[in-house]
């Protein structure tokens, strides 16, 4: 459930929000359920944040600390999160379709059973994470390197992820 009071602070400002998250670290904000639809929340720190099942379609995160938050069930479509901190963060069952995680650090994220139809993940850091049961199908995977990522049950656009049949056999 929304915490009302950390959504006042955030409604302050990015800059007033971050520092007030400077200030009390040892707060996790709950924004569980929230609208941010079309938000501009640029460079904003929701670092282990609960953001389960919160609407940021068509938001623009970018260069964000979004680190080690939860974003379990939440809806990211063509959410802007070029060059954001997701390492660590709990994306299980997100919809993310047609969103821009280019150069976002995702490692050791957990995508299981992610919507990431049409997502554009060129130059993403993707180590460690888990994508088992994603859907990738037209997804733009550039020059990521999978060989360190779980794919496990995924489903992928070889001719678009770049990826030769081989290397999924073995």
């Amino acid at each position: 459930m929304v915490e009302q009071h950390h959504l006042d602070i955030l409604r302050q400002g990015i800059d007033e929000w971050n520092q007030w998250r400077q200030e009390h670290h040892s707060i996790q904000p709950d924004f569980t359920g929230a609208d941010f639809r079309s938000v501009r929340l640029r460079r904003v720190n929701l670092a282990g944040a609960r953001l389960n099942c919160a609407d940021f379609s068509g938001a623009d995160l970018g260069e964000s600390l979004l680190n080690q938050a939860d974003f379990s069930e939440a809806n990211l479509s063509r959410a802007n999160l070029i060059s954001a901190d997701l390492q660590g963060a709990n994306l299980i069952a997100a919809i993310l379709i047609d969103a821009n995680l280019s150069e976002a650090i995702l490692s050791e994220a957990i995508f299981i059973d992610a919507d990431l139809r049409g997502a554009i993940l060129t130059g993403a850091e993707v180590t460690g994470t888990n994508f088992s049961g994603a859907n990738f199908i037209d997804a733009d995977l550039g020059d990521i390197d999978l060989s360190r990522a779980n794919i496990e049950g995924a489903r992928l656009s070889k001719q678009r992820a770049g990826i030769d049949k081989e290397d999924l056999d073995e």
